[in-house]
């Protein structure tokens, strides 16, 4: 049997809770990080969410990372790409204000 799709997980850019699983074919999938709106079994609305893929840079820790220092604004887009924050962050310049955990637990 031959495996023709991957299967990428997507967490909220408004509560971090995991969202559901996509399967996309292999050769049409999108880059790790990619936003996608999809609806949120928690927030019960349809909002951006953050796609990870399996053996990919971009890793559930960077997408933990940019929730935390609070890189999404209210309608889920980034506010600076992921560089641009690890850079701050590196540099001192930006601080946490909110930590992983307490966003999934609020609302």
């Amino acid at each position: 049997m031959c495996n023709n799709f991957i299967e990428s997980e997507f967490y909220c850019t408004q509560c971090g809770n995991k969202g559901i699983p996509i399967q996309r074919k292999r050769g049409q999938e999108r880059e790790a990080g990619h936003l996608k709106k999809i609806y949120c079994l928690k927030c019960g609305i349809q909002t951006n969410h953050v796609e990870i893929k399996p053996y990919t840079k971009y890793t559930f820790d960077d997408f933990k990372t940019e929730f935390e220092y609070a890189n999404f604004n209210e309608h889920g887009q980034r506010k600076m790409t992921y560089g641009q924050l690890k850079e701050l962050i590196n540099n001192g310049k930006i601080e946490k204000t909110r930590t992983y955990d307490d966003g999934r637990n609020a609302g």
